[in-house]
């Protein structure tokens, strides 16, 4: 597992920590990814605004830059 996913994995297990059903769902799609792009993807795609400040909280990333990712990637 990559870096990206696995800090997103630690990031759901933080916020949901009570709903086993959904962490189960989400895990079993990020531990899908294979690589970081797969995470990064992920996060400009399907995170919502408070997994994307957890993440940046967590990493050297800003909540900006990953505004930044995010517009980006929808470009490529």
């Amino acid at each position: 597992m990559n870096y990206v996913t696995q800090t997103l994995i630690n990031i759901y297990k933080e916020r949901f920590a009570n709903d086993k059903p959904y962490l189960s769902e989400k895990f079993e799609e990020l531990e899908a990814h294979k690589n970081k792009y797969d995470g990064l993807n992920f996060l400009c795609s399907k995170a919502d605004k408070i997994t994307i400040k957890m993440y940046a909280d967590k990493t050297e990333l800003t909540v900006e830059d990953i505004r930044a990712l995010k517009k980006m990637w929808y470009k490529i």
